[in-house]
């Protein structure tokens, strides 16, 4: 491939850069948000979606396993559109037209032009990480938007901007410390890239600190939850270690697909070594050591992923790309990886796809759930219903009240803080875990029915047993505490 550099801004000074990203742009975001609406019944909920919308119907300035913006935003989906699957995929959806129109812009402020935000903005449309989080929302939506807008507002200091915009900078930050304390990776990560660059004067003026207060007065209320419940973020980050993390500079390739190696990679060269990209160089040291970090911490590898569209703006930027031969790279992969990354094709090819990607796996099958608990539970009314996870009692409560179904209990995450029944259960029906288990606290464990994900789909929930018990040993105030686990 030829490269072919964009050169119409590329060396534009800070205040043309600052005009609108384009119709262009505008027409991608707009695709991909309908793109995301129109797949968004496919399958069924996924796993995480019915905990945040249970986490959302309790707010709090904190939950076990995550800070509180994205439950709010659950919160705010449910309140104006409802609990359906296509209601719960409408704020992914706008989101991921917001992640494709900040892109173009990082790419923009760094000097990209027309074609260059065109690129980038198609990049982020359709790389296999965007199109997973354009589907159902997670922390990592929003992460991906504010790590995104704080890395334009910081280009525009690196341009010569407004020192008072480190105050935007820290709010930003803050907001995002509010989504995922893995911000904390971009914090250090710029931090140490603008302490080993020349730029680091940027850092020499008192709206530093003014933002750097922002930022911790924002994050500060989600702080003291932790800390009034002994941060359990701690603990259940200690059980996320993984070792992929050994694998976290090639899983960025396959996270952003061909815009992996037409964008990202140049991109990051051209930040770490050409001329017109060295003043923004701090931003390739910053992922140098992101990714040092999320390996020597076992962490997954998308947590240094958040910071791809940095590195495809600085590829756009960088011009170093035939437009023509790269938007078919980036267009012919996607139809190919799409499959993977979300899902596209008939149930009956949701285990082999899940190979690929678990998330498609965790799709399936919740309903059924539900259904089989409703059949135990007809043959024990009034019996305590209690899930051995998040996402079973999160399933049972969204849709069990409609089949006659109890609230549920759990003693998993964030549900172990909503309680438990007073006194002992003559009947409790209990939803995945062992039988040994279960004689600890039950003398009486009976078997009551198995749940098989629909399509043969071997999922979490594949295969889990639904018991009875009863004879409870304790009351639930003394059983509680030895029925919590946090992961």
């Amino acid at each position: 491939m030829t490269a072919v550099v964009d050169t119409a801004d590329t060396h534009a000074p800070s205040s043309l850069r600052r005009t609108t990203v384009g119709r262009g742009v505008w027409l991608i975001a707009a695709a991909t948000a309908a793109f995301h609406l129109a797949t968004a019944t496919i399958y069924g909920y996924h796993r995480d979606e019915v905990y945040y919308l249970a986490s959302g119907r309790r707010l709090a300035w904190g939950y076990v396993d995550h800070p509180p913006l994205t439950p709010l935003l659950y919160r705010v989906s449910a309140d104006l559109f409802g609990t359906s699957r296509f209601d719960l995929r409408i704020v992914p959806a706008v989101l991921s037209a917001v992640i494709v129109v900040l892109t173009a812009r990082l790419a923009r402020e760094m000097g990209a032009g027309r074609q260059g935000m065109i690129l980038a903005a198609v990049a982020a449309a359709v790389g296999p990480m965007f199109l997973t989080l354009g589907h159902f929302l997670s922390t990592v939506d929003m992460e991906l938007v504010l790590w995104t807008a704080a890395a334009i507002l910081l280009v525009r200091l690196l341009n010569g901007g407004d020192a008072r915009l480190w105050v935007a900078v820290g709010a930003v930050l803050g907001l995002a410390m509010l989504d995922k304390w893995t911000t904390s990776l971009f914090v250090v990560g710029v931090g140490a890239g603008l302490l080993a660059v020349p730029e680091r004067r940027i850092l020499r003026t008192p709206w530093v600190v003014v933002g750097a207060v922002v930022a911790f007065a924002v994050w500060l209320p989600n702080l003291l939850w932790q800390a009034g419940h002994g941060f359990p973020q701690f603990e259940v980050a200690a059980n996320l270690r993984t070792p992929e993390a050994i694998a976290t500079i090639p899983y960025q390739v396959v996270f952003f697909g061909a815009a992996g190696i037409i964008l990202a990679i140049p991109g990051f060269l051209w930040l770490w070594r050409d001329e017109a990209g060295r003043r923004y160089r701090a931003f390739a040291i910053a992922f140098v050591v992101i990714v040092a970090m999320v390996m020597l911490s076992a962490g997954k590898p998308y947590y240094a992923g958040v910071f791809g569209p940095v590195l495809l703006a600085a590829g756009a930027a960088s011009g170093r790309w035939s437009f023509r031969p790269a938007l078919a790279w980036f267009v012919g992969v996607a139809v190919v990886s799409a499959p993977f990354a979300m899902p596209l094709l008939p149930l009956s090819t949701a285990d082999a796809t899940r190979g690929a990607n678990k998330e498609i796996g965790e799709m399936v099958g919740w309903p059924h759930v539900v259904d089989v608990v409703q059949g135990v539970y007809r043959r024990h009314p009034g019996a305590t219903v209690f899930a051995a996870n998040y996402s079973e009692a999160g399933i049972l409560e969204l849709l069990g009240p409609a089949r006659g179904l109890p609230q549920p209990i759990s003693g998993h995450n964030t549900y172990w803080y909503w309680g438990h029944p007073r006194g002992r259960s003559p009947e409790t029906i209990v939803v995945g875990t062992s039988q040994e288990y279960l004689r600890r606290w039950w003398g009486d464990v009976q078997l009551a029915a198995t749940i098989h994900t629909p399509g043969g789909v071997h999922n979490m929930e594949d295969g889990a047993p639904v018991w009875v018990c009863r004879d409870q040993l304790a009351d639930w105030q003394t059983l509680w505490p030895k029925l919590r686990h946090f992961q």
